[in-house]
Formats: structure tokens, sequence, C-alpha cells
């Protein structure tokens, strides 16, 4: 690679090289390394540094975005870990990646062996992002502002547009409202219908396809715009995240761990077992509290849905039910199929 393509690369992701060589590096593919009689060093070992890179710069991002020391000295946020976790992957997935590279045009830099003509395998579209992080942690002796900085100006480069669904949801975890509720049900000829309420809004938004995620989608875009063009029909007092708000935001298994870290209650257990009903796969979700005393059970189509259902009846139950030693009639167990009945 010459000078000038350096040059631009490095123009593209407003970072110079101390020592241009390793940026060189990041774009030698492995096919050249094997047809090469020096044995020249490839983007592979650079792209290994980059992915625990890329991890760490979005992780600081996120946390500088939502995340602050309350006055107790608590690390406390304004998402919930499963909304962080959930913005990270969406960040650092491959398909996400290789846009970013797309957009750069980083696969014309790349030095391939005669014959490999082109980059493009699913599972390979990210590594030119990877390996150039990675020879910046090396470049830059691991400043980790330059990284998350140069991280996520990288990651701006791409041309995905958010569907519906996640503009709502990243909207809401924004403006710290709570999570959306989305309820499906078919209608003839093969038609979907959804509808998604929100818990600090007096309106109900309803969208229908050919598909789940087409229905989904309209009315997500109309619950989009409702907020962001009335977005004082949000019953809110006050912009600051109460415990209570943060609560409301985890869902049903956060919440169970969360009392478990604060000895409310003993470890929750979780095992499943999947049958059908009517020809369709089920699960379900047995959930026992370590002293045996709570179980419940969740039934879904998904592990993780039967695992929030029967952490949703198990919290019910907790709310709900009095000591052992003031229970009549009705023991805990039966209680908690009792609420499971009601809820299902």
């Amino acid at each position: 690679m010459d000078d000038s393509k350096l040059s631009l690369i490095q123009e593209k992701i407003c970072y110079k090289f101390k020592n241009p060589m390793l940026l060189r590096q990041a774009f030698v593919s492995p096919s050249l390394t094997d047809a090469s009689q020096n044995r020249i060093q490839n983007y592979q070992l650079l792209e290994f540094v980059g992915d625990a890179v890329l991890g760490l710069s979005v992780v600081k991002n996120l946390v500088s975005e939502f995340c602050h020391i309350d006055e107790k000295g608590q690390f406390v946020s304004l998402a919930t870990e499963g909304h962080l976790t959930q913005e990270k992957t969406r960040l650092v997935k491959n398909q996400n990646l290789a846009l970013c590279s797309a957009t750069l045009g980083f696969d014309s830099y790349l030095e391939r062996a005669h014959g490999h003509r082109s980059h493009d395998h699913k599972n390979k579209k990210g590594d030119l992002i990877e390996a150039v992080l990675g020879a910046i942690a090396i470049d830059s002796d691991w400043n980790m502002e330059i990284l998350s900085q140069v991280a996520m100006q990288i990651l701006k480069h791409n041309s995905v547009q958010e569907n519906a669904t996640e503009k709502l949801q990243n909207y809401c975890v924004k403006k710290m409202i709570d999570s959306p509720t989305f309820s499906f049900w078919s209608s003839e000829g093969e038609h979907y219908d959804c509808v998604i309420s929100l818990p600090l809004v007096d309106e109900v938004f309803a969208g229908n396809g050919k598909s789940p995620e087409e229905a989904q989608n309209m009315a997500a875009e109309m619950a989009y715009n409702f907020l962001t063009e009335q977005p004082s029909a949000v019953k809110k007092n006050k912009a600051v995240v109460t415990e209570n708000s943060l609560k409301k935001l985890q869902t049903p298994v956060e919440q169970l761990n969360l009392k478990f870290i604060k000895k409310e209650i003993s470890k929750p257990f979780y095992s499943f077992t999947k049958t059908t009903e009517n020809n369709k796969l089920v699960w379900i979700c047995s959930l026992t509290l370590n002293d045996n005393t709570h179980r419940t059970s969740g039934k879904a189509n998904s592990c993780k849905k039967a695992k929030q259902a029967a952490a949703q009846v198990m919290l019910k139950l907790l709310e709900n039910s009095v000591s052992i030693e003031n229970v009549q009639g009705v023991g805990l167990l039966k209680r908690a199929m009792m609420i499971n009945t009601f809820l299902h």
C-alpha cells in the first residue's frame, strides 16, 4: 500500500499513526501471507486485539452516556443492564461492522494474493474494522480516550437505518421512558396485528402486516412519531430517574436478581422443559428459590420468554403472599399456580 492510500485512511478514521506500518498490516489479507515467501504479517493478530478494544470502547461510551456515580457513591445507570447489552450488541455485531467497512471503502485497500478478488465472506466483513482498531491500540500505547473516540467515529459510518421498532426502543431508553409492551395476534388471510402500549402514555398504537415484524414496525412508527411530536404527553414529573422508575425498566428476571443481591430472597434457580401444543413447540420454565418455599412456572414459545414469565409470577407471589406461618387454606405453591393461571 502506498503512502497516499495510508494518508487517506488516516483522514477517514481521524487518527495519524506514529508507526504507519501497523496500519498497512491491518490491510494485509491472510491470503497474501500464505502466498508470500517472506511471511509478511497479516491483519489477524491485530484483529484479535481490536475485537477486545471495540467492546471496551463501546462500553466506555455507553457508560459515559447513561451512567454516573450518585450521591451515595454508587454506580448507577439511567438504563438497565439489559438495555445497555442490547445497544452494545447492536453496535458490535458483524453486520454493523461490515456496513461501516463498506461505507469507509476499506475493502478496496485490502492487499490480497492473486485470485482473491473479494473480502465478502459473511464472517469476515468486520475484520478490517477490528484490525484497524487493534493497530491504533498498539500505536497509541492503549490510550483508551483515543480508542473510544476513534471507535465511535468509525461506527458512525453505518448506512443501516434503524427500523421503527429499534428507533422506538432507543428513544425510550434515551428519554427514560418505560419500555413499550407489544401484543400480537393473527387475523384471517395470514395477516398479523400488533398493538403497542406505553405505561406512561394514555395512547395505544396499532399496526398490521403480512408478518409480525411488519405489523410491529407499523405500530412502532406511529408510537415513535407520537412521542417525538408530542413529548409533553408522557406522564413524567421530572427528568430524574428514581429507584422506582429504574425498577420499572428492569425485566422480571433482573428484578429477582436485584432482590437476591440485596439478600431479600434466596438464590433463584431456573430449569426448562419443552413440549408441544397444537403442533407448536412450547417451553416451560420452572423457577424455585433456594429455600424451596417459593416455586412458580412460566410457559412461552421460547426459553427467554418462559423465564421472564416465571419470574413475573414469582414477583407477584412475593408481593401478595404472606409469611408461611400465616398462610391458611392455600399453600404457597398453590397460590403461585393460581397467580400463574390469572396472569396467563
